[in-house]
């Protein structure tokens, strides 16, 4: 998105320049059409693409990562389609949100089992969030998250939600899953791999580049278990 508005911009300026502009004139109006083109490009954006692209401007970044970013703290409210939380994450947001539930992209999973959780299920406590790059400017900010883990019980270890950088490799002699956010995670030598509500069967090797899945820690931080979701 930033790169398009670079690549007009730029494009602007060429055309003025062949045309003749310099010194000051030329200058000023080289900004005046960067500007617009930036007016242009933001006009025709939905809210949600503002969101990143703003965030993207801000963070001085020229792409904005496809890892989730992970939030955690306490649910405050449960409605309809939406829950809101209080995020008290060292990473992302921190503060009062709202997290927006679509039944078709977002994942609720119960905190133990992994198992879907309906909203009208989901209790008040502690949460672990997914989230996108896209979030809106309102106040609170609202988000469409990847996956919502709920009802953990208190001092337990959730299940964490992971989308793989790769396959998973082999380093010093242990299996190991590295996440998209570089997260890196070493499997038990008897590690469960199973799929996500089918009978389907799946191994380690059929975890890719983009795979998600939810992953289980034991008490030495090591990956005992893999739950796989279909694509």
């Amino acid at each position: 998105m930033r790169k398009r508005y670079f690549m007009l911009a730029m494009g602007i300026a060429a055309a003025m320049m062949a045309g003749g502009c310099s010194g000051k004139g030329a200058d000023a109006n080289t900004e005046a059409a960067s500007t617009e083109a930036g007016a242009q490009e933001s006009s025709s954006m939905s809210d949600s693409e503002k969101a990143s692209y703003y965030a993207s401007e801000e963070a001085g970044d020229e792409t904005i990562s496809d890892a989730p970013v992970k939030v955690e703290g306490t649910i405050l409210e449960v409605g309809e389609d939406s829950i809101t939380v209080d995020s008290t994450s060292d990473t992302g947001y921190i503060g009062e949100m709202v997290l927006l539930i679509d039944p078709e992209n977002t994942l609720v999973l119960d905190g133990v089992n992994g198992f879907p959780v309906e909203l009208k299920d989901v209790q008040i406590g502690t949460f672990e969030a997914y989230l996108g790059p896209a979030m809106t400017m309102s106040l609170p900010p609202q988000t469409t998250p990847y996956a919502v883990i709920v009802n953990i019980p208190e001092g337990q270890y959730a299940p964490q939600y992971v989308v793989a950088a790769g396959p998973v490799d082999e380093v010093q002699g242990r299996q190991t899953l590295i996440g998209a956010d570089e997260t890196t995670y070493t499997l038990t030598r008897n590690v469960s791999v199973q799929p996500f509500l089918t009978k389907n069967i799946v191994r380690l090797e059929d975890i890719d580049t983009d795979s998600r899945c939810l992953v289980w820690l034991n008490d030495e931080g090591d990956v005992d278990r893999i739950v796989l979701f279909g694509e």
